[in-house]
């Protein structure tokens, strides 16, 4: 049977039929006459319109069929080649018999009748849907890998800065600059606790600040992500997941934590405001690309803030009293220094205050050290209380602190001093929960007025005048009488 098969002769070009074979062709076959009217389409074609459409309509099936913002570019394609009579190729949208939308794409060839003449145009369509799709999707690949990159490389930047900052109040600026560039389309705020772990409040904010939506003082409580210790976001649930600190006309927002090492710092809170014009899978797609990177840059956050952190803590021991709080005598020799030299060159007057504690040794052999450390803690306060912030406020040492003050009078500072006597001794104090004895100290003070000297020599003339001031009787100010030589 197979060896009849294969001698069989072939047939010869005469006997096939070829309105058959286009009929039965696997693609899309077309042709036109001269004038452009279509006088023969297959049966892939018929099968792809539906076969009640061209047999009612003929050519203008396919017209129809056409997506409505392809028409326009079809037609002119087809006028040109025409007029031409050169090979067209072209894209488009073409309707299937279920509604879905193809994309096809058309070569056309002009052809010559027996006598030599343009009698009009043949050609195939492919159904290019998959390769489209392949191309868009490559094509948003590639996009979403740009948008990636330039946000990462926004984020390095932003970590680049806040590694040289010195404190956390120098990183809400650059936070807010570089938030505004990697979320433009949204409006946000940086929230961290205060020192009591009590209140979350907002350090900065970005985008429409007037418009956000997120009170500037929260307590813990009010927000879900810091009750959990993870992402809360909501999207578009009628305020039924709502944060207490997220206004009612807030329905698209996140709120990330900011953890570093085990300890809760703050959060982000961010808005999506690009998400109001966004629908299904798009808005979708559009929030979760946005947690990602809230969270990349919480994290980011979180390490620079808990090693700022850290990094102030260290400053403040190495320059701060334990007890008191108020700068150590390290620090207070270096800003002395500096303000005399501030002081030669600005014409500004310069004050100096040497308080001691009047009989504090008697005072903590009688009541004991807890009792002195008591007295010590509440002059420190009472001192930071009624000097300017601009003013340099020192535990010297034991009993004694030294106060510079920038930019001051000799009438101002001796008014100083003496009201910081007399507060100090109507000062009542209690411990454990019986009344001290009236605390009372002496004052020594020195006035320098656009000289250059060596802080030593200005220290050592405050002490004589403590001194002084303690052999007259002590509880009272007495202005140093010393002539301040010029250093050489």
């Amino acid at each position: 049977m197979t060896e009849e098969i294969i001698n069989e002769p072939a047939m010869t070009l005469d006997e096939i039929n070829f309105q058959t074979l286009a009929e039965d062709a696997p693609v899309t076959l077309w042709l036109t006459d001269i004038h452009g009217n279509v006088i023969f389409t297959n049966n892939q074609y018929k099968n792809f319109i539906g076969r009640e459409k061209v047999e009612k309509l003929g050519g203008k099936a396919w017209f129809n069929a056409l997506h409505p913002d392809d028409r326009e570019y079809c037609l002119t394609v087809f006028k040109d080649a025409f007029a031409t009579y050169k090979p067209f190729t072209m894209e488009y949208r073409l309707r299937r018999r279920d509604g879905e939308y193809r994309h096809f794409i058309d070569h056309g060839e002009p052809y010559i009748d027996g006598q030599g003449r343009f009698a009009g145009f043949v050609g195939s369509s492919t159904d290019i849907t998959e390769q489209k799709m392949s191309e868009d999707e490559l094509k948003k690949s590639h996009q979403e890998l740009t948008q990636y990159n330039y946000e990462m490389n926004l984020i390095n930047q932003l970590n680049s800065y806040l590694q040289v900052c010195r404190s956390i109040d120098e990183t809400y600026p650059i936070v807010s600059y570089y938030a505004e560039q990697i979320f433009p389309d949204c409006t946000g705020a940086l929230y961290l606790f205060n020192d009591k772990k009590s209140l979350v409040e907002s350090m900065t904010t970005w985008g429409a600040t007037d418009h956000i939506g997120s009170a500037p003082v929260i307590a813990p409580d009010d927000c879900w992500s810091l009750r959990q210790g993870k992402e809360h976001t909501t999207l578009d649930n009628d305020g039924r997941l709502r944060c207490k600190h997220v206004h009612e006309d807030v329905s698209n927002y996140i709120c990330e934590p900011i953890i570093a090492q085990g300890e809760m710092l703050g959060m982000l809170h961010i808005e999506f405001c690009g998400a109001k014009h966004k629908a299904g899978e798009e808005k979708t797609y559009y929030v979760e690309s946005r947690k990602r990177l809230v969270k990349i840059t919480s994290d980011n956050l979180a390490l620079s803030l808990v090693s700022l952190k850290l990094k102030e803590a260290l400053q403040s021991q190495s320059v701060r009293d334990p007890l008191t709080h108020l700068f150590n005598r390290r620090y207070m020799e270096e800003s002395l220094e500096r303000e005399i030299h501030r002081c030669a060159r600005s014409n500004h007057g310069l004050g100096l205050i040497i308080t001691d504690i009047d009989h504090f040794k008697k005072f903590n052999d009688e009541y004991g050290h807890d009792a002195g450390d008591l007295v010590i803690t509440e002059y420190a306060n009472l001192l930071k209380n009624h000097f300017r912030a601009s003013d340099i406020i020192c535990r010297y040492g034991g009993e004694e602190f030294i106060v510079i003050l920038p930019d001051i009078s000799q009438e101002k500072l001796m008014q100083r001093a003496e009201f910081i006597c007399q507060e100090l001794a109507s000062l009542k104090l209690l411990y454990q929960s019986k009344p001290l004895p009236t605390v009372t100290a002496s004052f020594g003070v020195v006035y320098l007025d656009n000289k250059l000297i060596d802080k030593s020599t200005m220290i050592k003339a405050a002490d004589v005048a403590l001194y002084e001031a303690k052999h007259r009787g002590r509880n009272q100010v007495v202005l140093s009488e010393s002539e301040l030589s010029e250093a050489v």
